[in-house]
């Protein structure tokens, strides 16, 4: 086993997380006012990450950023509405069930509003455009491109679906402010994100490495949150109608895709398992000859 980067591999992880969790933990109080705090706090949540990630992997977990669009968008789209469905009948079944135990306890806790929500109200154009460009990025990056990248780059795809669900349960569990929030029935937001972060890692998995598709509909899905709090909220019905609409619509895509192949292979070049040297896959035209 490769001890030392596995070592490397929870050092940076750590890093990674503790810089997600601080926006948390540290107080306003702490950081400069304005623009110069607002900066400095997205250099600790992502930069500490990005960088301890950078420093002991390079970019090899990357390599593939932007390439394999055509079955990154099919995958992507794919995984998008299948985990997405699921997550949502999950959430359903949940709040069926918080509903039958404490009704007025449930919509006490329902209705509040996060810290995030608080300040993409006060502001959410500029909310909806950085999370289009800067949000679904950076999260993808990290997340999938290292956090999850970086395991098969170490042990190969053998095990690449294990991986997929612990990166994923890390990634919802970092979103602490749903349970600072809604308490109890913060549940019913986990395992949407859990369900999101899947998705997202299938996808990366099943086309060789891109991220861009999955950055922009990470970043699309948080862009849909904030532009339903555009004009006090009186976008809500638009809001829920592309929501819904585009988890539909890729559902009834990855309903086609199934009834089309049943049994499809894993979508990586040459055999369903990938060494760690060989990942991300090379295109064919890159790779040497042997």
């Amino acid at each position: 086993m490769p001890e030392r980067k596995v070592a490397l591999y929870a050092i940076a992880t750590a890093i990674a997380v503790a810089g997600v969790v601080s926006q948390y933990v540290i107080p306003s109080s702490w950081m400069p006012a304005g623009w110069a705090g607002y900066i400095l706090d997205l250099i600790i949540v992502y930069g500490l990450g990005l960088l301890a990630f950078f420093l002991a992997f390079g970019v090899r977990p990357l390599r593939n950023y932007v390439r394999r669009l055509d079955l990154s968008a099919r995958e992507g789209f794919r995984w998008y509405g299948t985990f997405a469905l699921i997550g949502i009948l999950l959430a359903f079944a949940l709040a069926i069930g918080y509903v039958a135990v404490d009704y007025s306890r449930y919509t006490e806790l329902i209705h509040q509003t996060t810290n995030v929500q608080n300040a993409g109200a006060a502001n959410p154009l500029f909310y909806i455009l950085f999370s289009l460009f800067f949000v679904g990025f950076v999260e993808e990056t990290l997340f999938r491109g290292y956090v999850f990248g970086t395991l098969l780059t170490i042990f190969g795809t053998k095990r690449w679906r294990v991986y997929a669900v612990w990166t994923s349960l890390l990634f919802a569990g970092v979103h602490l402010y749903y349970a600072q929030t809604y308490l109890e029935v913060s549940p019913i937001y986990y395992v949407q994100l859990v369900a999101l972060g899947l998705a997202f890692s299938y996808t990366y998995a099943l086309s060789g490495g891109n991220l861009l598709v999955i950055a922009l509909i990470h970043g699309g899905f948080d862009a849909i949150s904030f532009f339903s709090l555009t004009s006090a909220g009186k976008t809500d019905n638009i809001a829920l109608v592309l929501s819904y609409g585009l988890v539909f619509c890729s559902a009834l895509w990855a309903l086609v895709l199934y009834l089309r192949n049943p049994s499809p292979r894993d979508s990586w070049d040459g055999a369903p398992e990938v060494t760690a040297q060989e990942w991300p896959p090379l295109p064919r035209s890159e790779k040497a000859p042997r």
